[in-house]
């Protein structure tokens, strides 16, 4: 007789719990299906569908190129903010049951939660410069229709769209922030400092949970990997167990299962 799926669910969520709380240094992997209750399209949906990172589109026509990120990515984090699991996951981190975590998400919905140690791989929203004088401002800055820097009037760009634009700068720029300096490697832009650390705590950790990750990044514990995700992803063949589910629907039990208090 087959098992009920709710009773494998169950299980597996005890099983989670189990080895979440015995881990010496559990990490998250997250990407984009964590975001979809808030609507925010996944960096290929963004890209292929939307063209929001185009490499020309920002610097050809930037009031057509906020139109679209604004109603694709600025609005529905503003509408509908960060999901139940990015609540709970920071949940987790504030009563020390994680190391850390990782994710390919640009949204910065992680730390909207309250997450602290968080990795962004792919660059994030929240940092956005002049592509005129270098300086950083964060994701407040978009606001406008048009953002331009209050300093010089130069045109901002959101770092996922300054990394696909081919990351150049001006030669002359000299007042660049020390962010952007410790990403320029020959002209090209680069996060060599958030890949580094991000593979460093992943592979110093003995559990790693992935969620809404499809594989495009292929880092994780080389012990324990437990897999969220409705669908087989390259990270099933590594994981402990898949628990097939969204992640809202996971981090729920597991929440109850913990007893986290979500207020």
């Amino acid at each position: 007789m087959l098992e009920p799926e709710q009773t494998i669910f169950d299980r597996q969520i005890d099983q989670l719990a189990k080895q979440l709380t015995t881990a010496h240094r559990p990490t998250f992997l997250t990407g984009a299906g964590i975001s979809v209750p808030s609507h925010i399209p996944d960096m290929e949906s963004a890209v292929n569908q939307f063209g929001l990172f185009s490499q020309t589109w920002l610097e050809d026509d930037p009031a057509a190129f906020y139109q679209r990120f604004h109603r694709e990515m600025l609005d529905p984090i503003r509408k509908y903010g960060p999901t139940k699991a990015h609540r709970i996951i920071a949940q987790l981190e504030k009563q020390h049951l994680i190391d850390g975590i990782v994710t390919t998400n640009v949204d910065h919905l992680h730390q909207v939660a309250g997450s602290h140690h968080v990795i962004e791989v792919w660059g994030s929203i929240n940092v956005n410069f002049c592509l005129q004088c270098g300086r950083i401002f964060n994701l407040q800055a978009l606001h406008s229709d048009v953002p331009r820097c209050p300093v010089c009037h130069g045109l901002l760009s959101p770092e996922p769209a300054f990394r696909h634009l081919g990351g150049t700068l001006p030669p002359n720029l000299k007042q660049a922030n020390a962010y952007v300096r410790q990403r320029l490697t020959d002209g090209a832009w680069r996060v060599p400092l958030n890949d580094q650390l991000a593979d460093e705590l992943l592979s110093q950790s003995d559990l790693t949970i992935v969620t809404g990750s499809n594989g495009y990044y292929r880092h994780c514990s080389p012990q324990h990997v437990i897999e969220i995700n409705p669908h087989a992803t390259w990270f099933t063949q590594f994981a402990d167990f898949r628990i097939s589910s969204t992640a809202d629907e996971a981090f729920a039990a597991l929440a109850m299962k913990l007893q986290l208090n979500l207020n």
